[in-house]
């Protein structure tokens, strides 16, 4: 027969754990944590709070600033998510020091200090500059389009919504002329109900009305300048197509260094091509590391979304040594062009 080890979840065990040798020497945890706690000054942060008389007591920023990096550098974008992990990974319980910060104390650190985290980021990257964790010898900007908080349904131009202010006039105001014919009719169902759908929908109509009132009309940044779609309940973001169907969200557009992969640049825009992206994110690369990184023989990456004849003018101007390749270079490759799955597809098309 055999002689297994005890296995019994029922029982509490004293876990001895020492944060500091969780997350170890020369790590990229213990570099955070260095410098969020010891090397990087926080007065932005501090200056904001005002609970030293009355109030309890407040998570320190350092604390927060460590967890929500640290997130970010795991791919976790989510409060609650980063809540859960305060929880259950070992690696967080470290940096946070034991503490468990709700999600929504996360989220609000974050909505509330948006600024004050943008120019630690920059401090974080000069650091890693000085370090020679950046190369300055190839950078690659792409991005991916993610979704927002904002309903794609509240989208449209200012005709559009317009017509959908008066339709929803419209329904009400029939909602209110068949309650008011049935009035007699005490049989004639739930009125308060009808009642109240109509309300919702002169109240959604109103929020419309005041959006065009106070909002000038959204206009494109291609060549033939057109209205774009406006969203009511977030304006900056945009209606866009992607892989997965049309979402409405931001294009958020990322520039990394080779060497280490390093992050140098980034920005959440309110566009759905990448085409007009390309000027914007080389100033952010000089806002970052100075008007002179692009120069001598340094190198400029992005794929065939960034092609256009605006940015090959723009980057010859610049004398920005750079590789975007257009959208038909491979049908001109010998190797692809003359191949018989392109011309299958061709034939299907």
């Amino acid at each position: 027969m055999a002689n297994y080890l005890d296995d019994n979840l029922n029982q509490s065990v004293f876990l001895d754990i020492n944060y500091l040798e969780v997350l170890g020497d020369n790590t990229f945890e213990f570099c955070l944590y260095q410098l969020m706690t010891h090397t990087l000054d926080l007065d932005a942060f501090h200056k904001r709070y005002k609970n030293k008389n009355v109030g309890r007591k407040a998570y320190p920023p350092a604390i927060l600033l460590r967890v929500i990096f640290y997130a970010y550098y795991r791919g976790i974008t989510s409060s609650r998510a980063i809540e859960r992990c305060c929880k259950t990974d070992l690696k967080f319980m470290a940096l946070a020091a034991g503490k468990t910060p709700h999600f929504t104390t996360i989220a609000d650190f974050v909505s509330s200090y948006t600024d004050e985290m943008r120019a630690v980021f920059h401090k974080v990257l000069m650091i890693c500059c000085k370090s020679g964790l950046v190369g300055k010898e190839h950078f690659a900007i792409d991005g991916c389009k993610l979704p927002s908080d904002a309903s794609k349904e509240w989208s449209g131009t200012h005709t559009d919504l317009q017509k959908k202010s008066d339709k929803l006039k419209a329904s009400a105001q029939k909602i209110i002329e068949r309650h008011l014919s049935n009035d007699s009719d005490k049989n004639s169902g739930d009125k308060g109900r009808e009642l109240k759908t109509a309300d919702t929908l002169i109240k959604n109509a109103a929020k419309i009305d005041e959006f065009l009132k106070n909002n000038d009309k959204r206009q494109g940044v291609g060549k033939r300048k057109k209205e774009v779609q406006s969203n009511i309940t977030d304006n900056d973001s945009t209606k866009m197509t992607t892989s997965k169907g049309t979402i409405q969200g931001y294009n958020c557009q990322t520039v990394a260094d080779e060497l280490h992969q390093i992050v140098v640049a980034t920005e959440a825009f309110g566009v759905g091509q990448d085409q007009s992206l390309l000027k914007p994110m080389i100033e952010r690369i000089r806002e970052s590391l100075g008007d002179d990184c692009l120069n001598d023989n340094v190198l400029l990456t992005a794929d065939t979304g960034y092609s256009s004849e605006d940015n090959m003018k723009y980057l010859f101007d610049e004398g920005i040594n750079a590789v975007v390749p257009d959208t038909h270079f491979r049908q001109r490759d010998p190797k692809i062009a003359g191949s018989e799955t392109v011309a299958k597809h061709k034939a299907h098309r």
